[in-house]
């Protein structure tokens, strides 16, 4: 008999994967990446196959959540749906199940999903530093997600998608 399977324990958001981002590139429609910001550069989109390079620019102060990346503004960081927050391109790890659509930022993020969704046991982990239950992947989860009756169909896409990245 195989030993459970326990989800990860360490307190993770969102924005523990928003650092890079496998986006479509609007060129050539090949695996492109979105870098986020850092002290001495702006968000930057890259194609390796075509040269494609764009730095990001924002016109928008806050941050948009909406489920519906066609309604972000253009130059409004903005999170809720498969898409980059920064020029709202179309992630590259995503698939569709009959529930929905699982999608990842990048393979660690898609790497998190996997352990989190084979996991028969799933234990809430410890706070977060500020407190905030509420800010962590777990409880952002669509609740399709996490039904034990999706759990193989889930994991299947998942593998299926990273067999296609060549992991």
């Amino acid at each position: 008999m195989p030993p459970t399977l326990k989800a990860p324990r360490e307190a993770v958001t969102l924005d523990s994967f928003a650092d890079e981002f496998a986006v479509v590139c609007p060129r050539c429609s090949a695996r492109a990446l979105v870098q986020a910001a850092t002290t001495s550069r702006p968000p930057r989109l890259t194609c390796s196959k075509c040269g494609l390079s764009r730095l990001w620019t924002s016109t928008t102060k806050g941050v948009m959540t909406s489920r519906n990346a066609r309604h972000w503004p253009k130059g409004q960081y903005a999170l809720g749906d498969a898409a980059d927050p920064y020029f709202h391109l179309p992630l590259w790890l995503q698939v569709t199940c009959s529930a929905g659509v699982v999608w990842a930022f990048n393979e660690r993020h898609l790497d998190y999903l996997l352990a989190y969704v084979a996991a028969e046991s799933r234990c809430r982990p410890n706070r977060t530093p500020s407190g905030l239950r509420n800010a962590l992947l777990e409880s952002r989860l669509p609740r399709w997600m996490k039904l034990a009756k999706h759990r193989a169909e889930i994991v299947s896409a998942i593998r299926a998608l990273q067999a296609e990245q060549g992991r």
